[in-house]
């Protein structure tokens, strides 16, 4: 018993070793309400048979003056039942004053974190999916509903149910748990393997290297990897005759044992198990496609009303795909997610299809929390996946008033001398690049683009109005219009009049060219240099495939 306790405390430094690293939010403020009504914490304390340990553990860690605070906070409350056992369990004591030292003190404000997060959120955005809110340890919390709709059955991270939900304070909402959550410790792989399901997976992870590399929770720059890890159980190995890793990797790649060259079949099978995109099932796209960790190979994702499905045929006739198992997905780890897949997920080689890549929400650390809506990020190096020259302070703008793709989003940075992005990885084929942005204003820049370090197309000048290029505004997409570089916006996107972008000039999309070949599937270097400067709220790029 004492060992497993002393194991338990050495896990719960780590954890908090982990969380010092990670996390800069705080818990302290310290300006408080002086009206009648009540606060998280007084509505805690108003309820002593529910959660007066839950205030115990308020107080010692001295997060309780936040509580009754200014504020807007989620507060995830474990009912007085649910943290006696908890301490029965991890501590072997029986109450929060047991709890002296000033590791077990320590471990108990990561929890707090963990429960909370900074903004206000009712069980009305409980999805099946992951909260759009990290908590204040900086992870992202799941809600699922395992056992059939209804909030009776959300289960939170898979494991903590609700005893009592929406208990409105001033400063925010309480939850009352019957559980308490367990801080996110272990990276994917460690978590995958703790699951016991996954022995031949895990096993060839380590063979290849990718175990290593999966395991790393925080990059060079001091930001917290998100990986999204599609993993066959040994269930569905076995499905395929599979039974161990000798019979994994004979069939991959028969004959070649180096595992670890990026070159061997098995190596690049498990890259292509891979994204550093952060992605339960809600945010798997529509229709399109995912870049993975192998080169110049990615994912096809396409939903349905009642299912998703990966690396669709496209024959038309008896397709097939691959699928998740619901109830072995959406695990989440300290650096990611996984899911379990239902067959032999195998490199798939795509045709040419039209993809749309939004460049807001399409950038990594927009996906993953890490840059947030509204906020000016005055070094663009926190981006992997974009770069402007000269530096400038650059923002992901979110208004319901624009008709802008994904709810509003533009990204919206000063005058430069160009702007480049690593767009998704692309089938092979001929692709009409189009490109749009709110113009139609003086102040906007005129581009030049180039794919890859060529100048291609035209160029897009954003100080024109569509609708005053001497044919008027037609009511359908013409081509008269087309002759001048254009055509209508989306119809199935619109401003918070209802109007949509199909009938507004300004979001109007700009015809680059309509001759870009790819000879192989691939990402690339898609950039934007300025010819005239300006200020650039630029929303999404699209490929459409030309026969």
């Amino acid at each position: 018993m004492r060992t497993d306790k002393i194991r338990k405390l050495l896990v719960s430094l780590l954890l908090l070793a982990i969380i010092i690293i990670s996390c800069d939010d705080k818990l302290d403020n310290t300006t408080f309400f002086t009206t009648d009504e009540k606060t998280i914490l007084q509505t805690l304390e108003s309820d002593p048979d529910k959660f007066s340990m839950y205030v115990d553990i308020l107080r010692k860690t001295k997060f309780d003056s936040a509580f009754k605070s200014y504020g807007s906070y989620t507060c995830l409350a474990p009912t007085n039942t649910a943290i006696k056992t908890y301490l029965q369990e991890n501590f072997n004591v029986g109450s929060v004053d047991e709890l002296t030292s000033e590791d077990q003190i320590e471990f108990l404000k990561i929890v707090v974190k963990f429960h909370t997060l900074p903004t206000q959120r009712y069980t009305s955005s409980f999805i099946e999916g992951r909260l759009a809110d990290t908590t204040y340890t900086g992870d992202f919390l799941t809600t699922s509903y395992l056992d059939g709709g209804g909030i009776s059955n959300v289960k939170i991270n898979r494991e903590i149910g609700l005893d009592q939900y929406d208990i409105e304070a001033s400063n925010g909402i309480i939850h009352a748990l019957d559980g308490v959550l367990l801080p996110f410790i272990d990276p994917i792989p460690k978590v995958i393997e703790k699951a016991g399901k996954h022995t031949i997976f895990i096993e060839a992870l380590k063979q290849t290297g990718y175990y290593e590399i999966f395991s790393v929770i925080f990059d060079t720059k001091g930001a917290k990897n998100n990986f999204t890890i599609l993993a066959e159980s040994d269930v569905v190995y076995a499905q395929e005759g599979i039974h161990s890793f000798d019979d994994l990797a004979n069939l991959i790649s028969p004959g070649d044992t180096d595992y670890t060259n990026p070159n061997n079949e098995l190596n690049r099978f498990m890259g292509y198990h891979a994204t550093e995109s952060f992605l339960y099932t809600a945010d798997f796209p529509a229709d399109s496609f995912i870049n993975t960790i192998l080169p110049k190979n990615a994912i096809k994702s396409f939903k349905t009303d009642k299912e998703l499905k990966l690396n669709e045929t496209e024959t038309g006739v008896n397709d097939t795909w691959t699928s998740l198992i619901p109830s072995e997905s959406n695990y989440p780890a300290k650096n990611g997610v996984y899911h379990t897949v239902d067959k032999l997920f195998t490199i798939f080689i795509p045709k040419a299809k039209y993809v749309i890549f939004d460049f807001a929400t399409g950038q990594p650390e927009v996906q993953s929390g890490a840059v947030g809506f509204g906020r000016w990020y005055n070094d663009p190096t926190i981006f992997s996946r974009l770069r402007v020259f000269p530096a400038t302070r650059i923002r992901i703008l979110r208004q319901s008033r624009n008709a802008a793709y994904d709810a509003g989003t533009v990204l919206n940075l000063g005058s430069v001398t160009w702007i480049e992005f690593d767009t998704p990885v692309l089938p092979k084929g001929k692709y009409e690049l189009r490109v749009c942005g709110n113009q139609g204003n003086n102040g906007r820049p005129i581009f030049q683009t180039y794919w890859d370090g060529q100048p291609i197309g035209s160029q897009w000048d954003m100080r024109v109005n569509p609708s005053e290029l001497g044919i008027g505004w037609p009511n359908e997409d013409s081509t008269q219009l087309r002759d001048r570089g254009y055509v209508r916006g989306l119809r199935d996107v619109f401003d918070n009049t209802g109007t949509s972008a199909y009938d507004i000039a300004t979001w109007a999309r700009f015809i680059i060219t309509d001759e870009l070949l790819m000879p192989e599937q691939q990402s690339h270097v898609l950039r934007f240099e300025t010819v005239r400067s300006g200020g650039i709220p630029i929303d999404y790029v699209e490929f459409v495939p030309v026969d």
